[in-house]
């Protein structure tokens, strides 16, 4: 982009503030071209791998909650500076899209509500603001050493998403606008297998959603697995094998040891059962949506895997280990990161078509029922029996 397009022409960025990984897509405002697309690990993770934990922390020492926040927005100018160099101040518009204890800490607002039942946000209301660009952002200089003019002067519009409920976020409505769900009769299913494993299931008129932690466990299910699709690729193939059984458990004479498979990695029997633990809250969840909804499989007529876990992912393999019920095979789409995607369409969105998108928001809102899996009548025994393969 030459200096003469870089006066005229402002910069949006969509961020999904994952809690392992945050995704950036940058985009001229003006031109709807993608400038730049990156992704950086969330530092919040040093003080702990899940939502949780960090609520923890927050809890136990309010100042936690201003450095955390502070972490993600240092963190994503840099890299910002990084990516866009001079470009860099000429960011006006950011959307951050995330789950809801992602965005509360951004934000600044209390996490209090959200450690224990009945789980209170502060907010899961759509938001727009300016705010403040780091100090170091707020002027712009060419490479030659001319001042350049900038969108706005040391402040950008800050736009955060509407969510569902305490730990049904942001993310995956965004993600259901982008992917038009909720415009017919048939349900259709999201799986959003981030960190959070988020779902939810919505036709015409009603919707139910619902969360589990799941991410961290499938990343380091297998000793060496750099990526959670590798571990599920590694134990479903050893489950195709017969070297784990049905219930789990590692057959002779790899109990004591484990199994060596291909590129150094180790499954161990304590990994398979950590992997049951979430694997199995992944398909106790969508069965207990069904239930709530009162449908069967072939009520659902499409089923959407989003999330850094589900791009990767073998379908065939989450079949094996029996995380995605079968019976929706040829109903799939992996959909990659649904939550990045429907923050770039509400970041291009003209203002009748932002309108639209804000309206679509609220009416899957309206009719979406968000319930904790654990309050659901009958969730252990479902839990229970999804923890096979």
């Amino acid at each position: 982009m030459n200096e003469k397009q870089f006066e005229q022409h402002a910069i949006g960025a969509a961020v999904d503030l994952g809690s392992t990984t945050v995704a950036v897509c940058c985009m001229d405002l003006e031109t709807a071209e993608e400038l730049v697309s990156f992704s950086f690990s969330n530092p919040q993770t040093v003080y702990g791998a899940d939502v949780i934990t960090r609520i923890r922390h927050c809890v136990e020492d309010e100042h936690k909650l201003t450095v955390m926040g502070q972490m993600i927005r240092d963190t994503l100018w840099e890299q910002l500076k990084a990516h866009l160099g001079i470009q860099c101040g000429n960011v006006a518009r950011i959307v951050y899209s995330g789950n809801t204890t992602m965005l509360h800490i951004l934000r600044g607002m209390s996490v209090n509500g959200l450690a224990a039942a009945p789980f209170t946000p502060v907010s899961l209301e759509y938001a727009e603001g300016t705010e403040e660009k780091p100090h170091s952002e707020s002027c712009t200089v060419s490479e030659s050493g001319c001042m350049l003019p900038r969108t706005e002067s040391g402040c950008y519009t800050a736009i955060y998403p509407p969510g569902f409920s305490a730990f049904a976020g942001a993310d995956i409505l965004t993600g259901a606008v982008f992917l038009g769900m909720g415009r017919s009769a048939a349900y259709e299913l999201l799986v959003d297998l981030g960190t959070n494993g988020e779902l939810l299931l919505v036709n015409q008129d009603y919707g139910y959603a619902a969360s589990t932690a799941c991410g961290p466990v499938f990343d380091h299910a297998v000793t060496g697995a750099k990526y959670g699709s590798e571990s599920i690729r590694a134990i479903a193939g050893c489950v195709k094998r017969g070297l784990i059984d049905d219930t789990g458990m590692l057959q002779a004479p790899f109990f004591e040891k484990g199994i060596t498979i291909d590129k150094g990695f180790v499954i161990r029997q304590q990994h398979i059962r950590n992997f049951q633990l979430a694997k199995g809250a992944i398909y106790a969840g969508i069965i207990c949506l069904m239930t709530k909804a009162g449908i069967t499989f072939e009520d659902i007529s499409h089923l959407y895997v989003s999330g850094g876990l589900g791009f990767y992912m073998n379908i065939r393999d989450a079949f094996t280990v029996k995380m995605l019920p079968e019976e929706l095979a040829g109903r799939i789409t992996v959909s990659g990161n649904s939550s990045l995607e429907g923050a770039k369409q509400l970041l291009l969105a003209e203002e009748n078509q932002q309108t639209t998108i804000r309206m679509e928001y609220e009416n899957i809102r309206k009719r979406t029922m968000s319930f904790e899996l654990a309050d659901f009548d009958g969730f252990q025994q479902i839990y229970m029996e999804s923890l096979n393969f």
